[in-house]
């Protein structure tokens, strides 16, 4: 019979890869929602460049009243344009939430399938450091 010090250990192991194999997905799915690839962490840790990406997202067809599409409701609200980064805010859920919306309603046509999003590097004020 296992001690439970050995349980703890081997639930731990099973916790850390879940963990890895979670992060790997959440990087498979940015990626191929935003068609930038992602690279994978090395063992030894090196110090991610601090960027930002630029999506412009755009209003399709408009949904039926009774629809729920909370995003292209906000798109219509802005002149029909706004940065993807924008909306995600302004949606106020959680990113995952997020995505699986925009998911949703680009799939309905309500918003239009988003282009290749644009990456921009962003610099810190060197003064401060």
């Amino acid at each position: 019979m296992k001690s439970l010090a050995e349980s703890c250990l081997a639930w731990r192991h099973q916790l850390q890869r879940k963990q890895e194999l979670a992060a790997l997905l959440a990087g498979a799915i940015v990626s191929s929602f935003t068609g930038i690839a992602i690279a994978q962490e090395e063992d030894t840790p090196v110090k991610a460049p601090q960027i930002e990406l630029i999506a412009t997202l755009r209003s399709g067809t408009p949904p039926d009243v009774k629809a729920q599409a909370p995003l292209a409701t906000l798109l219509a609200r802005h002149n029909g344009e706004m940065a993807a980064r924008d909306l995600w805010q302004r949606f106020g859920g959680e990113i995952d939430a997020f995505y699986a919306q925009l998911k949703t309603e680009v799939a309905h046509g309500w918003i239009q399938e988003p282009g290749v999003a644009e990456v921009r590097e962003k610099f810190t004020d060197m003064a401060g450091a």
